[in-house]
């Protein structure tokens, strides 16, 4: 998979997956604005439906294309196998982006030290065991893409799994704010 990356001065590497219609760059603010010295790779989506880049074909009546997302799931971990970095690994990603990350923790669910998923959907994912990945969920209260009630039951979901997660439902839609990003930092610190 295409990427993007920033060296930084600090052992930490934060990992991005743009939302749908996002590129490399999307995310590079947030990420300096919760830790300017981090590393950065930022991943591109593969799929495209004319200038919209995503991480996996879009949903057809509600429904996830399982066999289009295995792919590039098995393929994006094999890649990771080869590619993790050293030191303290926060992934981070923001609607599909998030979705996607979802998807990769059903299958290596100790992925990252730390897993941001920023606005993500309930797309019935399946997981199984414990691990001790944090899991940090945000949601907007006025999001007509990510129904919060959809969030807070995803987030419970991922609790009975994920020991380590917090949810935090924000007065906005399915943009992120300043607030959400404040939020995010004194998380991670």
């Amino acid at each position: 998979m295409e990427q993007f990356n920033i060296a930084g001065k600090s052992n930490t590497s934060f990992i991005l997956f743009h939302g749908t219609g996002g590129n490399e760059y999307s995310l590079l603010q947030v990420v300096g604005d919760i830790d300017p010295a981090a590393n950065i790779r930022a991943y591109i989506g593969e799929f495209s439906t004319g200038k919209e880049r995503r991480f996996f074909a879009p949903l057809q009546n509600g429904q996830v294309d399982r066999a289009d997302l295995e792919r590039r799931v098995v393929k994006f971990l094999k890649d990771w196998a080869q590619q993790k970095p050293e030191g303290k690994v926060i992934m981070l990603g923001y609607s599909n982006g998030a979705n996607f990350l979802l998807a990769l923790l059903e299958k290596e669910p100790n992925l990252a030290d730390t897993v941001v998923l920023l606005h993500p959907s309930n797309l019935t994912y399946r997981f199984s065991g414990t691990s001790t990945t944090a899991l940090i969920l945000t949601a907007g209260a006025r999001d007509t893409i990510s129904s919060p009630g959809e969030s807070l039951k995803l987030s419970k979901t991922l609790a009975a799994h994920f020991p380590q997660t917090t949810f935090k439902l924000f007065d906005h839609g399915h943009e992120l704010t300043d607030e959400e990003v404040k939020f995010i930092r004194a998380q991670l610190a």
